[in-house]
């Protein structure tokens, strides 16, 4: 009766107590002590996630659209005849061959192209050697069917390096020239015409001193006591022909070909010009 009586009397008490025991503390963490108007939402996701189930391999890519039991191996190639596949094959290893032939020249011009370019002089001299001397070949054992002299094709290789030495000077100082600026053709004409005042009347009149003295064994003393007698005639004809064609030539070459081609142009100029010549030079 007496424990009962007391728990009786102190219950409203206790109970209370009890209860501040059971429940949670205030947090003293600087960041639980700011004042709930500073406590702004977190940056949340703003696009809706779209509830769709995952993708499979298959499904709208166009790839395996049809059921695993329509599938079929591809087809197999067609089998060629022997016929056709020996002209393929031939035709690989020509292509082959035409390849490496392109390659080979193609290495063999570069090469050429900077030994030029280290001597300039000197492969000038026998580039013009060699177009003269070509022409000298061409007029005589296939125009006029007949053998060729090897004093006559030595004497048009050295007039040929001779021409080469005066002309490429010449014509670089040509192309450095503007006579008129505005008019490109005017300007390429004036230059054809001054090269036929200045630069072929002297190697005409050398041409014709050299075939005297070297291929016709007239003396020099004989020619110079003689004057110009013996040679005014063939270099008037000569020189006719040789304007005629050279006007033509510088003109083409001063108005149509960059600097940097225009010696090998005059050069090939030359061996055309080396066919007239020993064709029509007795």
């Amino acid at each position: 009766f007496f424990f009962s009586t007391a728990q009786a009397l102190l219950a409203p008490t206790v109970f209370p107590y009890r209860l501040c025991l059971l429940m949670p503390r205030a947090s003293k963490s600087p960041a639980r002590s700011r004042s709930p108007a500073s406590d702004k939402p977190l940056a949340m996701r703003r696009t809706p996630r779209k509830a769709a189930p995952p993708a499979r391999l298959g499904d709208g890519d166009n790839w395996g659209s049809s059921p695993a039991s329509k599938w079929a191996p591809p087809p197999e190639p067609t089998p060629t005849k022997p016929a056709e596949r020996g002209k393929a094959l031939f035709d690989a290893e020509d292509s082959t061959a035409k390849n490496k032939k392109k390659a080979k020249a193609g290495g063999v011009l570069q090469w050429y192209r900077s030994r030029r370019e280290a001597k300039p002089w000197v492969y000038g001299l026998l580039e013009g050697a060699a177009f003269a001397a070509a022409g000298e070949l061409v007029a005589t054992c296939i125009i006029k069917q007949q053998s060729a002299d090897p004093m006559r094709l030595l004497f048009f290789a050295g007039w040929g390096a001779v021409v080469a030495f005066c002309v490429a000077p010449w014509l670089k100082l040509l192309s450095s020239l503007t006579l008129s600026r505005p008019y490109r053709l005017l300007d390429s004409m004036g230059k054809a015409v001054l090269n036929q005042l200045t630069m072929t009347p002297l190697l005409t009149l050398v041409f014709v001193a050299a075939w005297e003295v070297m291929l016709k064994k007239t003396p020099v003393p004989e020619l110079a006591t003689r004057g110009v007698g013996p040679i005014s005639e063939p270099f008037t004809d000569r020189y006719k022909r040789t304007a005629v064609f050279w006007l033509t030539a510088d003109f083409v070459n001063l108005l149509l070909v960059p600097n940097n081609y225009r010696f090998l142009v005059a050069l090939a100029m030359g061996a055309i010009w080396a066919v007239l010549s020993s064709h029509m030079t007795t």
